[in-house]
């Protein structure tokens, strides 16, 4: 089972050169110029679903990271503080509905190049809602509370140990070992 995570670990960093490929996309048309893309609006509504593609993709890879470990020091600020994870929850879950909400629209409602367009759309959304599945277990696993108030032998703690914990777990698990 670990070799299988370490393998779904290893895919994930695909997610590099995937956002690198869409970010060359975002940024392709303006070498066009503004004339050539306001006589061809198509190009630039294909290049960009093209790019919604890759982030969708993209996204979606990079819910294959092992969700215990986080990589940037803010991250774990962010996944530690449920006020700021349940914000980011949150802003994750609004964008994936509009995402949604509005590839269906335009794919129902439009043209052929719009509805590319919507689709890419749509993908995007599909790989917000993984991602954001990936969000719920990264907060789950790096959450204070959950991680340290299941511990069993308050004793063997180190004080510095101690010291990283939440007052209220102290609290907690002060009665629990005078019980």
């Amino acid at each position: 089972m670990k070799s299988i995570k370490k393998l779904f670990h290893g895919l994930s960093y695909l997610q590099y050169p995937l956002v690198l490929i869409a970010f060359i996309l975002l940024i392709k048309p303006l070498f066009k110029g503004f004339d050539y893309l306001s006589l061809n609006p198509e190009y630039l509504f294909n290049t960009y679903s093209n790019a919604l593609i890759f982030f969708g993709v993209t996204l979606s890879l990079s819910a294959l990271q092992d969700p215990t470990r986080t990589s940037l020091w803010f991250e774990k600020k962010i996944w530690q503080n449920p006020k700021r994870a349940k914000l980011l929850l949150s802003i994750t879950l609004i964008t994936t509905l509009i995402f949604f909400a509005s590839g269906l629209w335009g794919f129902i409602i439009s043209g052929s190049s719009q509805r590319e367009f919507a689709f890419a759309s749509i993908i995007l959304a599909i790989g917000l809602l993984g991602y954001l599945k990936f969000q719920i277990e990264v907060f789950e696993a790096h959450r204070e509370n959950v991680s340290k108030t299941d511990i069993t032998d308050w004793e063997k703690l180190s004080e510095a140990q101690k010291k990283e914990l939440p007052d209220e777990t102290k609290h907690s698990q002060t009665q629990n070992v005078n019980n």
